[in-house]
């Protein structure tokens, strides 16, 4: 009865969602609408508008939830319901809503961050982030129907991280706490490095999951790469119970630290040139740098007036001394003279000579 009586999935536009039934998620309605009955609840929360919803999604909140609405949705997943929120880059701060608020509480939290490749490939934009190692469980791979042939599934064999490619645009990492499973990181193309995306959280009777873009599943993008198989596997984990979460991945996911990047609008108004690297350059280069302001005082005038008194030399404002321009030396001339030796007969050439003497 309880599984006649939850027989719709709801796509909420109260909080001016980026995406809803009617915008931009057409093609996941069409999906959705073979099985489910597909509705839009555009009204505050409440216990009694989620009576048979199987499963309540939120794709882009752009305005807070009250204390209430989010104590609905708490007792909606205790009482065997089913959620799906999905947010983008900047998080809460660029969205302005507080659903990390509900998040928090199931090991979940949406950073304020945007995921960026930093190699180029397919997608002209850095945020459209292709990954192509992000598996993170390989559930997820196997219910997308990737398992690798001619490996025999047993505990032994490893995750294959490379299963599914899928395009991430414009979202945000995700910090996961257990019991909450992170399935799909950023992988090592992307910053943040292995950073996870997508995490499922199993209550007491309902699930909740969590993807840091909400355009990964938009008609844009839903067609693309492997984000349909990803879609299919979501959704079969949330309405079904055929997806059981590797216990040896969920326990230790290939996911790293997370670091901050830093501001780089702001170093690129700040160029440095380049060091040569040698034994002369120490390690701290920031030591090489003379950040201090300069001034111009004249807290020492007094003392050098005083010191005209000392030398004995006579204070007085300093004077315009009057130039003196020497006479220039007049033009050089070439002298040019005839020789005044003649030349004798001897010395005489013989074309000078009469032709007689010649003869």
């Amino acid at each position: 009865m309880e599984k006649e009586q939850r027989s719709s999935v709801v796509f909420n536009a109260s909080k001016r969602e980026l995406f809803t039934a009617n915008n931009g998620y057409k093609s996941l309605q069409k999906r959705l609408r073979a099985q489910w009955k597909i509705q839009s609840m555009k009204e505050e929360l409440s216990l009694e508008k989620l009576n048979g919803v199987k499963l309540w999604i939120t794709a882009g909140p752009r305005e807070k939830f009250t204390a209430a609405e989010l104590e609905v949705l708490k007792q909606y997943l205790d009482g065997g319901g089913d959620v799906l929120v999905m947010l983008g880059e900047g998080g809460e701060m660029k969205y302005d809503t507080n659903i990390n608020f509900l998040l928090e509480e199931f090991g979940i939290m949406v950073n304020n961050d945007a995921v960026v490749r930093n190699v180029y490939y397919k997608y002209f934009h850095p945020k459209e982030a292709l990954v192509s190692n992000g598996v993170l469980n390989r559930e997820i791979s196997r219910a997308a129907g990737k398992v690798v042939t001619g490996i025999i599934e047993d505990e032994s064999v490893g995750n294959n991280a490379q299963a599914l490619t899928f395009v991430y645009p414009y979202g945000a990492t995700l910090s996961v706490m257990k019991p909450a499973v992170a399935v799909l990181s950023t992988g090592s193309v992307c910053f943040p490095l292995n950073r996870p995306v997508l995490a499922f959280y199993q209550v007491k009777a309902g699930k909740l999951a969590v993807m840091g873009s909400c355009h990964m599943f938009s008609d844009q993008y839903l067609d693309k790469e492997e984000n349909s198989k990803i879609m299919d596997v979501v959704f079969q984990w949330l309405m079904g119970d055929n997806i059981i979460l590797n216990q040896i991945d969920a326990e230790d996911p290939e996911i790293t630290d997370y670091t901050m990047l830093p501001d780089t609008g702001c170093l690129s108004e700040r160029l440095r040139v380049c060091l040569q690297e040698g034994e002369e350059n120490p390690r701290d280069f920031t030591s090489l740098f003379d950040m201090s302001l300069l001034k111009l005082s004249t807290n020492t005038l007094p003392q050098v007036i005083s010191s005209y008194k000392q030398m004995n030399v006579k204070h007085e404002p300093l004077q315009l001394i009057t130039p003196q321009f020497e006479t220039p030396l007049p033009q050089l001339e070439p002298a040019v003279s005839f020789p005044s030796a003649t030349l004798t007969s001897s010395t005489q050439s013989p074309l000078a000579q009469p032709l007689s003497s010649i003869r």
